[in-house]
């Protein structure tokens, strides 16, 4: 199993939630995603939070249907999946520190410029206890 962070702006991640697909122009990361995978969902751009957590439903595909919200881009490198929204949001900014993705918290914004982001266990269990005591407080 490998773990994923999804990061767009806040409307094109919702699309994505809400159709049960992400997709990119990138297929030499994104064709790594498996069935099953974990996913943390981060809005990007200004927002920075954490705002959903789930599963890939799918290995990765290519498919050229446009789905998005942005119907000039059709982003056909894809994987379904499906999220829960979560009832507290998290922002990303003070979990910095703890993440080992991010090598140098000055420049943090680009760790997550990519849209996806391979995490290691150990990152994706300190974002899940995270979530889940956001969630349980």
């Amino acid at each position: 199993m490998q773990y994923w962070l999804l990061c767009l702006p806040r409307a094109d991640l919702k699309t994505c939630i809400n159709v049960g697909v992400f997709g990119l122009y990138r297929s030499a990361i994104i064709n790594r995603v498996k069935e099953g995978d974990k996913v943390v969902c981060c809005a990007g751009k200004g927002d920075w939070k954490i705002i959903a957590i789930g599963a890939a439903k799918s290995d990765y595909y290519v498919d050229d249907k446009p789905v998005f919200l942005s119907h000039s881009h059709i982003f056909p490198d894809r994987f379904k999946f499906s999220a829960e929204f979560l009832a507290a949001e998290i922002e990303i900014q003070p979990l910095l520190e703890q993440l080992k993705f991010v090598t140098n918290v000055a420049y943090w914004a680009v760790f997550f410029r990519n849209g996806i982001v391979k995490l290691s266990r150990d990152d994706w269990e300190f974002l899940e206890q995270t979530v889940t005591a956001a969630q349980s407080a």
